[in-house]
Order: C-alpha cells, then sequence, then structure tokens
C-alpha cells in the first residue's frame, strides 16, 4: 500500500495594495492565526499567485503587469473554516478588504491581475454595483 504525504502549506495573507493603516491590522491578525502576512503594491499584478505564496514550481516572471490599484486579499494555507474568524476580526478592527480570495490549484497559476480581475467582476455581479459602493 503507497502511502501519499501531503505537505503542509505554511498559513499566508498576501496583501496587495494595502494601505499603511489596514497593514498593521493584518499582520497582527495574521499572527494571531500563526500565520505571516506579506504585502505588495501593484508592482506584482504581472507574478502569478503560486510564485507570491512561495509554492515550489513557480518562478518570478519578467511581465510587466496592468496598473491595477485595487486592495485585494489572498490567503495561502487557509481553510474556510479558519478563514472565516479573521474576516470577522478585520471587519471589527476597521480593515475589511472587499476583494478577496483563497489560494486554490485552479488560480495559484494566475497572474495576480487577472486574479483581481476576476474578484472585481464577481464583486459588481454579486453586489449590483462597483468595488466600493455600499
Amino acid at each position: 500500500m503507497r502511502s501519499r504525504i501531503r505537505r503542509v502549506i505554511p498559513k499566508k495573507i498576501i496583501g496587495i495594495n494595502i494601505s499603511e493603516q489596514k497593514r498593521g491590522i493584518i499582520a497582527d491578525i495574521a499572527k494571531s492565526e500563526n500565520a505571516e502576512a506579506f504585502f505588495f503594491g501593484g508592482e506584482v499584478t504581472g507574478q502569478q499567485v503560486g510564485y507570491l505564496c512561495g509554492f515550489k514550481g513557480f518562478e518570478k516572471s519578467e511581465k510587466e503587469g496592468e496598473n491595477i490599484t485595487d486592495e485585494c486579499l489572498i490567503f495561502s494555507g487557509i481553510d474556510g473554516r479558519s478563514l472565516d474568524p479573521i474576516l470577522k476580526k478585520l471587519r471589527e478592527k476597521g480593515a475589511a478588504v472587499e476583494l478577496k480570495a483563497i489560494v486554490t490549484a485552479h488560480n495559484q497559476s494566475w497572474n495576480v491581475g487577472e486574479l483581481i480581475k476576476e474578484l472585481r467582476r464577481e464583486h459588481i455581479h454579486m453586489n449590483g454595483g462597483d468595488v466600493g459602493e455600499k
């Protein structure tokens, strides 16, 4: 019988275009959840999600991404059950971010710009308005 060894994916919260005010709050919440927080600006929109997460098999791309300014959080190694308390803490502390994604086998090969555009489309569809509208 063959056994399969599954590697544990380190818990990471990756912030794109996150304001300085929210960065400290997000970093504190990440630490309380035994996760690491990493923050980037729009310069990473051409990079694959898997690369930002530090997954094997992904390398830095020389492609320039699009100029995207939306705030986005990407959760890696964090399952849905663990995500709910994190999102609650973000709302309570005034650091909620509208565009969020959990890294999956499907989206890890997407570049960050593609992911953010898809999240924006989904947000608009689900909320019947533009990102940022309430």
